[in-house]
């Protein structure tokens, strides 16, 4: 796609996560059209209208009619440096209308521009350039006045220091005397200083004001401003909720300007205060920010501030003037006027490109007329329009006004019925006119992992609006600042029958909300493989995903993990309402979710130990299945995927977790955490109780077929692996024989090559020690000639194992006591397989494994075919790793996976012990030694942790 590929790459990836993924190539009146797949036309009925731009509509008539007669008769467009005909009739009758809408009798000055945000710009520009004249002015007549007095016949009269009333550090503190002369250049100084002090501008909290370089700066949103706080426009914003601020803020931005004069033979020094405040910016009624408006108080408290601090109050009507709440201006509502005005969006038309900066003549410098500039502003065809635009505004009596009123009550009186019978759906509705919102309830916690998640990503309204522009053929949207509140800025044009379709479409909305149904918000993502969305009425509520007080116990830690889904499958376990959905649909889903894949965490839930403490345990999902991990690794594209588990890690941190596990994939991306560098959170892999509860549940598996450790080959699959290797390390201290198997790449022989030499070096070291009669491998290396020449010339060598290993291979053969083979019919030698192969599906069958074997399945995903238990009844497959708590603690129900009430991963385990004992620090973090092994399992046993019971078929 074009677009996508040349003009916004990331942003075409996020319409289609959302469901927004839509191409019109049409537009007229309240209309939209689009091209289906088919190439069958789509009407959508627009109630976003162009952000509020499409006042009249899209393309009305007699605006395209006069356009093109504009343009069939040759009006200019390139005319700069000539006098503009249009645009000063449109200055003038934007005048008479201010001054009508008003009651004033002032003229308003317009400097006109292509954009909302150009608007604001030159405002702000404006406002600090009279700033700048203005103490200009000030600094040049004190100068003046310390010039004379440095130029008579005083000006070297010597004056005692503690006689002066001066500013602290504006002498040089070592002076006890100083001459007139120089208190007046320190003076000087000092008011340079303030000359060239920065302006400061004030906003509001969820104030919206532009993405350009100055105006981004005004914007309170976080995403908007925080990549470009550099640029270092000083502004301070205020909450309009606390009018206190209000007061506090004069004394914080008061400068002073400093004058000396005789009074008889002493030298006087006087202050002149004046504010650095340049301007104060807002939005009678806030767009992006939820469309909010605030009490009368406020802005008269706003007005008297600028009066006070003698600076300008500036009015963005760029969104809520030229009419879309049912005035002139949306400062009318409140009685409010101010000295600049924005306006833009609707007085285009709907068709063209135009702003006005309107500034009252007594506010306005006339040298920025030819100090501000653009070169396509102006233009006669522009300009035509919106005089006419503001012309219908007025006409017949002020009808157009009149009907955005009108149908405005209607709207906001429908959106009010509905809040009353979905109150626990719809918190707010507010606005007038054709402005208007209403704000959904906060849906963190709720029992829907997907509506969570798109509360958790402020991307709730948005996903809502796919849903109802694929199968409401609906448009509208969110506000930027607030993602719950849905905003409406319908056309004028748009009739009482499309408004009832409307709050038709959205009861759909709100009682899909309230039964916690996610599959419409799923199809909406997916729309082009789910054709409809089908009337159901099961809900899907459950009781909401909150943390549980116990006063008897007390908690230690938080502790965070990081996981995925086990396969795309599993979504639906996670969420049930989207059970309906197909593997592929699911899978679709997940796939589209790649924008964003923060999932909402799920928890906290308290784990207690035995002795009396507890840890909060949270997940912190990533929206992705074992085919997406693989895939990166596959790729070789680990970057990205490091990234997104940072940023989880980063998540949790924020929300004051101090211990984070990986899980699954995770680790394995992360080269067992190592990639990741996150200060201040000790990580940790899990790999050394998964490795502890394997060896446990193989050593309980054997005793329940039968078997004697000491007498059985064990076979390792993935044993080039951290884990696997550790895992066949451990296990050659016990049994006969160890088979090593790799996975057929390039370079697994090699690498199952090094990990046999680690299990010899292992067992050579075991014998350097002295407690060779622990370890089977090494007590029958003990037996071979020349092992004690060996250690004593080698023991301390890098290449120990290398050694070792051609000893054995010398005396007794290749294969003696561990074999290295990628091929899996070796299986059937062993009678204990321990699967630990990073795959993204099962490979290994019913016909793979010896009669009567043990095996222990610890891969997430599993290796292990599952219907292994219904056609080998001879064998035992149990999953490994799994952990019971010590008071039945464990994951809430919808996130088990293959678990059982009161059951962990051993990796969960292991970052719950973390927290539980205190630690600061990493621990199964890169390779795993038998050390660590050792000492986890140690500590789980301490807090009351063992290996859950395991059963023959897959009920873990």
């Amino acid at each position: 796609m074009d677009y996508r590929d040349y003009v916004r790459p990331k942003f075409v990836e996020l319409m289609q996560a959302l469901g927004l993924e839509c191409q019109f190539h049409r537009a007229l009146g309240s209309k939209l059209f689009y091209l289906d797949k088919q190439g069958a036309e789509v009407t959508v009925t627009d109630f976003l209208g162009g952000y509020g731009a499409a006042l009249f509509g899209h393309n009305d008539p007699q605006f395209v009619d006069q356009l093109c007669g504009l343009l069939r008769a040759d009006v200019p467009f390139n005319a700069q440096m000539s006098v503009r005909g249009a645009a000063g009739m449109l200055g003038r009758e934007l005048s008479e209308a201010f001054n009508r809408e008003l009651n004033n009798n002032e003229r308003y000055i317009s400097t006109f521009s292509n954009s909302g945000a150009e608007s604001v710009e030159i405002a702000v520009k404006h406002a600090e350039y009279r700033r700048q004249k203005t103490l200009q002015k000030q600094f040049d007549e004190r100068d003046f006045a310390l010039a004379n007095l440095t130029a008579s016949d005083k000006a070297y009269v010597e004056l005692d220091v503690d006689d002066l009333d001066l500013p602290v550090g504006l002498l040089p503190e070592n002076l006890s005397y100083v001459t007139v002369r120089q208190v007046v250049e320190a003076v000087r100084q000092h008011n340079l200083a303030q000359l060239h002090v920065e302006p400061v501008f004030v906003a509001l909290r969820g104030s919206f004001h532009g993405k350009l370089v100055n105006t981004v700066q005004l914007t309170y949103g976080k995403q908007y401003r925080q990549p470009f706080a550099r640029f270092g426009l000083n502004v301070e914003f205020i909450d309009p909720q606390q009018p206190q601020q209000l007061l506090d803020l004069p004394a914080r931005h008061t400068r002073h300007w400093l004058s000396l004069e005789w009074s008889g033979e002493t030298l006087q020094v006087r202050r002149d205060a004046f504010s650095a405040i340049t301007a104060v910016l807002l939005e009678p009624i806030q767009g992006e920010g939820g469309i909010n408006e605030f009490a009368n108080e406020f802005y008269l408290g706003l007005r008297r501030l600028c009066n006070e601090q003698q600076c300008p109050l500036i009015i963005d009507e760029v969104q809520s003037g030229f009419g879309r709440t049912g005035t002139l201006l949306g400062a009318s509502h409140f009685n409010l006027q101010g000295d600049y005005y924005c306006l833009s969006k609707a007085l285009g038309g709907g068709l063209m490109k135009i702003a006005a900066t309107v500034i009252r003549a007594s506010h306005y410098e006339n040298d920025f007329s030819y100090i501000h500039s653009s070169t396509f502003a102006e233009d006669d065809a522009s300009c035509h329009i919106a005089l006419s635009a503001l012309r219908r505004l007025f006409a017949n009596d002020s009808a157009m006004l009149k009907e955005v009123n009108r149908k405005g009550e209607y709207l906001k009186s429908s959106l009010l019925e509905l809040k009353a019978a979905y109150p626990d759906v719809i918190a707010d509705v507010r606005g007038r006119g054709l402005l208007l919102g209403f704000e959904l309830h906060d849906l963190t916690g709720t029992s829907s992992l997907v509506q969570a998640s798109a509360q958790y990503n402020d991307a709730l309204g948005y996903i809502i609006a796919g849903y109802l522009l694929q199968f409401e053929s609906l448009r509208v949207a969110p506000s930027g600042s607030n993602a719950n509140v849905i905003r409406l800025e319908p056309p004028v044009c748009i009739t009482f029958e499309e408004i009832d379709g409307l709050i038709g479409s959205l009861q759909k909305v709100c009682d899909m909300l309230r039964r916690r149904d996610a599959f419409p918000l799923a199809a909406g993502v997916c729309a082009d493989s789910i054709p409809e969305v089908p009337a159901r009425e099961v809900s899907f509520k459950e009781p909401e995903n909150l943390p549980k007080p116990d006063e008897n116990v007390r908690v230690v830690a938080r502790v965070a993990f990081i996981n995925h889904l086990i396969d795309s499958d599993m979504l639906s376990d996670v969420d049930p309402s989207l059970s309906t959905l197909s593997a592929e649909q699911k899978r679709e889903f997940i796939k589209r979710m790649a924008p964003e894949r923060r999932a909402a965490p799920i928890g906290p839930v308290l784990i207690r130990s035995k002795l009396g403490t507890a840890v909060e345990f949270t997940l912190y999902p990533l929206c992705m299945d074992s085919d997406a991990m693989a895939a990166y690794i596959a790729s070789g594209d680990l970057d990205t995927i490091r990234d997104e588990v940072s940023n989880r890690i980063r998540d949790a941190r924020a929300d004051g977790y101090s211990v984070a596990g990986l899980g699954m994939y995770t680790s394995i991306v992360t080269n067992n955490c190592q990639a990741l560098k996150i200060p201040d959170m000790a990580l940790t892999s899990g790999n050394a109780l998964t490795i502890g509860m394997g060896l446990e549940a193989i050593e309980q598996g054997c005793k329940q077929q039968g078997l004697e450790l000491s007498q059985q080959t064990a076979a390792v699959v993935g044993a080039a692996g951290n884990i696997a290797s550790t895992y066949a390390s451990l296990l050659s201290t016990s049994v006969e024989h160890l088979i090593l198997i790799g996975s057929g790449r390039d370079g697994s022989l090699r690498r199952l090559e090094k990990t046999a030499q680690l299990i010899y070096a292992e067992a050579a070291r075991a014998i350097l020690k002295g407690v060779a009669e622990h370890d089977r491998l090494a007590s029958r290396l003990q037996k071979l000639d020349g092992i004690d020449a060996l250690l004593q010339a080698h023991g301390a060598g890098a290449d120990l194992g290398l050694r070792v290993q051609r000893l054995v291979e010398e005396h007794l053969g290749a294969n003696a006591f561990i074999t290295v083979s990628n091929d899996l019919e070796v299986l059937k030698q062993a009678r204990i397989v321990l699967c630990a192969a990073n795959a993204p599906q099962p490979f290994l069958g019913a016909d793979h494994f010896a009669e009567n074997s043990v095996i222990c399945d610890i891969a997430v995903p599993l290796n292990v075919d599952q219907n292994l238990s219904g056609q080998r009844a001879d064998v035992l497959y149990m999953h490994g790793g799994i952990v019971q708590t010590p008071l039945g603690d464990g994951l809430i129900r919808n996130v088990r996976a293959y678990l059982k009430e009161g059951q962990l991963y051993a990796c969960m385990a292991e970052s719950v012990l973390m927290g539980l004992s205190g630690m600061k620090q990493h621990y199964s973090y890169g390779d795993i030694s038998r050390e660590q092994v050792q000492q986890i399992r140690a500590l789980a046993a301490t807090h009351g942790f063992s290996l859950a019971q395991f059963k023959t078929d897959n009920s873990l």
